[in-house]
């Protein structure tokens, strides 16, 4: 009986069609040996440097007997027969019997080679040597293959999947799942695990469309959900502190979208900000105090005072209150200068705003705590808005002021004293006796005195506020510019 190509007899064309190759493997890496083929029948084949191996490989990276091929239930299965440099399948080093698929990419050491179910009408032979032109040892000790620590790198830049458009799908898919979160009312870490689980479905579902595998696939997935996350929450945070409240639908009720990143009000009102610095201190104050319009000259006390709140698990201690800015236009009380605050307690303080020109006005208030360095303080934004002209400039010498104390007081002072009798203006009433006394409903508490910067002038200070009322209008003569 006539014999085919491989030696064997010929048979009808049903046992033909049996014992005809369902799969093959192809070299495709390196170039010298790229094109080679071997067809894997049911008895599967063996792949290695030794001339005994179906498929001979001439890389001294390659082992004697490096992997084999074999027919499984329903398919075929890669394994490594105990390889020096390893075997992976699609990047995946392959460590048990792993199944194959059509289009599977295997990798011995620097061989590449593709698993394909579709086999040509001209069958590819059952064993294959390297040419007669390729270095060939198979008895010499195998080498170890040298590591490429930019591999990944290399395949991620040359990875179709992992793109500028792949990256605008990751981000639309944050904004969305964030958007979607607020509108159902999830709260702000509701808000965080959407924006974080929308990119990461989105780079999947564009990863596999564009034919990523094993680790370029996951790798691409983890770095752009994790960028597009990071662009969702900077652009949504920038876009709070533009327009002073949170932006996206559902989340008007809230202070933020996401936790921790506070909105910085503009237009008036207060806001709240947080700074935690550890475990066991932390702090929030009101933020953003816009003061209003007020004449040039004129004070008004802003409101709502600052509340300041110790949200820690330990003491806090308020070591200090600084106005940076436009200084002189606002000044604040003493209200939580050094003071202790246990969990939950509060403390406020009264600012005041008192425009040197006409225009917008603004300056920084910062409290400072007991807090570990590089502790740069916790800020509250001032901001007001001077109208009209300034009172004339040679009323008092330079490093003085009107006292203001009541109207028309204009005896000169020191912005100081300025500051303080503004400050005991606004506690004036706190200060009287609730029950009345000698003076009627002028009569102080005990510890104060009325001030009498000007006849009439019956705001409870202390002596030594009066004593330096009654001082200054000693002086005031001196300090007159003209």
């Amino acid at each position: 009986m006539p014999a085919d190509r491989w030696g064997r007899p010929n048979r009808p064309s049903a046992d033909t069609a049996l014992l005809r190759p369902a799969a093959m493997l192809v070299i495709t890496t390196p170039p010298a040996q790229a094109g080679r083929s071997v067809a894997v029948g049911p008895e599967g084949v063996v792949l290695g440097r030794d001339a005994a191996c179906d498929l001979a490989l001439s890389s001294e990276h390659v082992s004697r007997r490096h992997a084999a091929v074999r027919a499984g239930a329903g398919g075929y299965l890669i394994e490594d027969l105990g390889s020096s440099n390893g075997t992976s399948r699609n990047d995946e080093p392959v460590v048990a019997p792993t199944p194959l698929r059509d289009g599977d990419r295997l990798r011995l050491a620097d061989v590449e080679i593709e698993f394909s179910l579709t086999v040509p009408w001209d069958a590819p032979p059952r064993r294959s040597e390297p040419t007669t032109g390729e270095p060939w040892r198979p008895d010499e000790p195998t080498q170890l293959a040298p590591v490429s620590r930019q591999s990944l790198r290399q395949e991620l830049r040359e990875a179709p999947g992992f793109s500028a458009s792949a990256l605008l799908l990751a981000v639309a898919g944050s904004v969305v799942g964030a958007t979607l979160s607020g509108a159902a009312g999830t709260g702000p870490w509701g808000s965080l695990a959407a924006a974080a689980i929308g990119p990461v479905v989105s780079s999947a579902f564009s990863t596999k469309r564009a034919g990523e595998k094993g680790r370029v696939r996951r790798a691409a997935i983890l770095i752009l959900s994790a960028t597009a996350l990071a662009v969702t929450w900077a652009g949504i945070s920038l876009a709070e502190q533009a327009t002073g409240k949170p932006v996206l639908p559902g989340t008007a009720e809230r202070e933020h979208t996401f936790p921790g990143s506070a909105v910085i009000g503009g237009g008036g009102g207060t806001t709240a900000s947080s700074l935690t610095v550890t475990d066991g201190l932390a702090v929030t104050a009101t933020n953003s105090v816009d003061c209003g319009t007020t004449a040039v000259g004129a004070t008004v006390h802003c409101a709502p005072a600052v509340e300041v709140r110790s949200t820690g698990t330990e003491r806090l201690h308020i070591t200090g209150v600084d106005v940076t800015g436009d200084g002189g236009d606002f000044s604040a009380d003493d209200g939580c200068a050094d003071r202790w605050l246990n969990t939950g307690e509060t403390c406020e303080m009264t600012v005041a705003f008192t425009p040197s020109q006409a225009g917008k006005r603004t300056a920084t208030l910062v409290i400072h705590q007991n807090l570990p360095a590089p502790d740069t303080g916790t800020p509250v934004a001032l901001s007001g808005t001077g109208e009209g002209e300034a009172p004339p400039q040679d009323s008092c010498v330079d490093g003085y002021v009107w006292r203001e104390a009541v109207s028309d007081d204009l005896v000169c002072v020191t912005p100081q004293t300025r500051a303080q009798a503004q400050q005991d203006n606004a506690l004036a009433q706190s200060r009287r006796s609730p029950d009345g006394g000698p003076y009627g409903a002028d009569t102080c508490l005990d510890g104060y005195v009325w001030r009498e910067a000007v006849p009439g002038d019956l705001v409870c200070v202390t002596p030594d506020t009066r004593a330096q009322t009654q001082q200054d209008n000693a002086l005031a003569e001196s300090r007159r510019a003209g």
